[in-house]
């Protein structure tokens, strides 16, 4: 609860372990939970999910909140544990005092997140962090389990993925509370963005929330302000 750095590695690596103290620790946190945000962000590989986190925990910091990130990774065939690719890439943010970055391995658990995944953010929450951001492995259809631990959820796509726009018809269009395009600099962000809108109309039922698509790039968004 202090935010002490190496408790907090500690007590999420007791939880993704399973050891025997790990319920002891879970039930002694859930009671100081519930204070964090906790976005969520999905969608197919290679859409730069890591590189537009960055660039939101920038802002956040500009902003003087503290950040928690984790970030699962498909798990190593050869070690068992996480690539550990974006926390390379975020590896100038993880020396900011505010930021705490976790990689985590899915170890085969189905949906796009790892099954330690909710606690990890528990420990993240009681550790006061005002944001925490999980970025799921690259998403296709059916892995929505982030929407169980994320309060808002950002579907993130990029063009020229080709038919991976038809890989977030179901499952992830449903989830969704925000639509991102990004590397909108690239030909055929204009027709990504149409796509989405043209599956959302499909959707006979009026929603209660009118789902925003933002077109970003890895500078800034390219609606002309900041990230919000």
């Amino acid at each position: 609860m202090s935010g002490n750095r190496r408790s907090i590695a500690r007590a999420i690596t007791i939880i993704e372990n399973n050891t025997a103290e790990s319920k002891k620790l879970i039930a002694s946190l859930y009671p100081h939970t519930g204070k964090a945000q906790i976005i969520g962000l999905t969608g197919p590989a290679g859409s730069g999910k890591s590189t537009l986190i960055e660039k939101i925990v920038r802002e956040y910091r500009r902003r003087g909140k503290t950040v928690g990130v984790v970030a699962v990774d498909p798990t190593s065939p050869f070690t068992g544990g996480a690539f550990l690719g974006d926390r390379i890439r975020m590896q100038e943010l993880s020396t900011d005092p505010g930021v705490f970055i976790r990689s985590m391995a899915t170890r085969n658990y189905p949906g796009g997140i790892a099954k330690a995944t909710k606690d990890a953010v528990k420990v993240l929450d009681v550790a006061g962090k005002d944001i925490i951001i999980v970025e799921t492995v690259g998403a296709g259809q059916s892995e929505v389990e982030i929407i169980k631990v994320a309060q808002t959820i950002l579907v993130i796509h990029a063009p020229g993925l080709g038919d991976e726009i038809q890989a977030i018809k179901a499952g992830l269009m449903e989830i969704a509370d925000i639509f991102v395009v990004n590397k909108a600099d690239r030909e055929n962000a204009d027709k990504a963005v149409m796509d989405i809108q043209a599956i959302l109309q499909l959707n006979n039922k009026e929603p209660a929330w009118k789902l925003p698509i933002l077109k970003t790039t890895e500078q800034l968004p390219s609606y002309g302000g900041t990230i919000s």
